[in-house]
């Protein structure tokens, strides 16, 4: 069973999605309605959600903006895009967001239906990908306990995360992603996942995007390069994206970090 949130600004067309469709015959669980962005985190922040529906133009904040905001803190929610316009920049900034589909209004029931049917069954299957995983890794860690501590070359979980972050470091400039590093230590990316989070304290991805941000602020009193370079030197080839994330960290954009830092040495 699947939880699905839908974020619309117009009431009537929340209603109208939440009264039409057959979300019984959908495996859907439960079905929660925001009309903003903000009130979408704030469902977020207290439900699981599995998927969701989400209208692109909305004052205040629009969907694109609230999805990229999303993909930067969860990967595994789907997202289905709808639109009063078939805007082919829209679409093509909803596929690199990873949308599961991305839908004109007004929408048919039927089209509706077919499409979160196909993200369901994408949903299921990858939950039962991770289920056989979760028991393969058991049986290998069962069996190749005893090989491993025989010949000494068995690494703890904190050893492991420990060279995950230097790996990062390494690679700040790239487009990292969890499954490289995870391919790096030889290990599944589930597995790492929870492994790093539970030795370092947070996600391999909240911590890449201290340590680049960090090291950002580094570059940013100690050379005189300017901000577009140090954001591509530190993996942000955006510099819209890099000012973004540097100001929720830091409280200033990196233009008056500088500018305050720079005074005081």
């Amino acid at each position: 069973m699947a939880d699905l949130l839908i974020v619309d600004d117009e009431i009537y067309a929340i209603m109208g999605i939440k009264e039409g469709v057959d979300w019984s015959k959908l495996d859907i669980n439960q079905v929660h309605i925001a009309n903003s962005a903000e009130q979408a985190r704030r469902i977020l922040a207290q439900q699981k959600i599995d998927i969701i529906l989400c209208d692109i133009e909305m004052p205040q904040e629009d969907g694109i903006r609230f999805i990229r905001w999303l993909r930067e803190r969860n990967e595994e929610v789907r997202c289905i895009f709808l639109t009063c316009h078939a805007d082919f920049s829209y679409a093509q900034e909803a596929l690199r967001l990873g949308s599961s589909d991305y839908l004109v209004k007004p929408v048919s029931y039927e089209k509706l239906e077919d499409c979160l049917s196909r993200v369901i069954e994408d949903i299921n299957r990858k939950k039962e990908e991770k289920r056989i995983l979760k028991y393969g890794e058991i049986y290998l860690e069962h069996k190749s306990k005893d090989i491993e501590e025989k010949a000494g070359t068995k690494k703890s979980s904190k050893e492991i995360a420990e060279e995950v972050a230097r790996l990062i470091l390494q690679n700040i400039k790239e487009d990292l992603s969890v499954e490289f590093l995870a391919r790096q230590v030889y290990l599944n990316p589930d597995y790492l996942t929870k492994l790093f989070k539970k030795e370092m304290g947070c996600s391999i991805v909240n911590y890449i995007i201290r340590e680049r941000l960090c090291l950002a602020s580094r570059l940013l009193i100690d050379t005189d390069a300017s901000i577009n370079e140090i954001a591509v030197e530190v993996g942000y080839p955006n510099y819209s994206h890099f000012t973004k994330m540097f100001r929720q960290l830091f409280g200033v954009t990196p233009t008056v970090y500088r500018q305050n830092n720079k005074s005081l040495i």
